[in-house]
């Protein structure tokens, strides 16, 4: 709802352009590194002592088999991502991004991020259009880099890219 109110009120008054990004991360469950977790954890939140080993000990050694129809694969162990459907998958992985979030602010964008949902926004004036609409590509070049650097992957061929404004009222006499 934030998103939306927000892009109506900009683009409503015909005096704003408004821009939407909204980005695409592959597998994001599957691909969190524990160890940048634990330190986020640590660092980021203030989790240290019992609470932290609690942590570490839910993510570690986190064993899974498949079984399709009667057959069944032998275990296997994870050492990357968060529970899907447990109640702390998406919550751990919000604070994995963290830092993401931070780096989106740093570029002047506003941001709704929940889980692999990411969607970055930005409304200016019409008159400045060119200088405005320059902020999503180098933002997304290091929300790109970013994600390299902390095993995600940002899916550019379902990102996609959206330009909202009214058409000019015709003022018929």
């Amino acid at each position: 709802m934030y998103i939306h109110d927000h892009l109506i009120s900009a683009i409503g008054s015909q005096k704003y352009h408004a821009c939407l990004c909204l980005l695409d991360i592959s597998a994001v469950f599957d691909t969190t590194d524990y160890g940048i977790l634990i330190t986020r954890l640590s660092f980021w939140f203030g989790i240290h002592g019992p609470v932290l080993s609690w942590f570490k000990s839910y993510l570690s050694s986190r064993c899974f088999h498949v079984k399709c129809e009667s057959y069944l694969s032998s275990w296997h162990t994870s050492s990357w991502g968060v529970p899907q459907g447990s109640v702390l998958g998406p919550l751990l992985f919000v604070m994995y991004t963290t830092p993401l979030s931070t780096l989106i602010s740093s570029c002047s964008l506003n941001q709704h991020l929940y889980a692999e949902d990411t969607q970055l926004f930005l409304s200016f004036l019409l008159t400045h259009f060119d200088s405005s609409t320059e902020h999503f590509p180098n933002a997304l070049n290091r929300i790109s880099s970013w994600m390299t650097a902390n095993p995600l992957t940002l899916n550019s061929c379902q990102t996609e890219h959206h330009s909202l404004c009214l058409k000019p009222r015709l003022h018929i006499q």
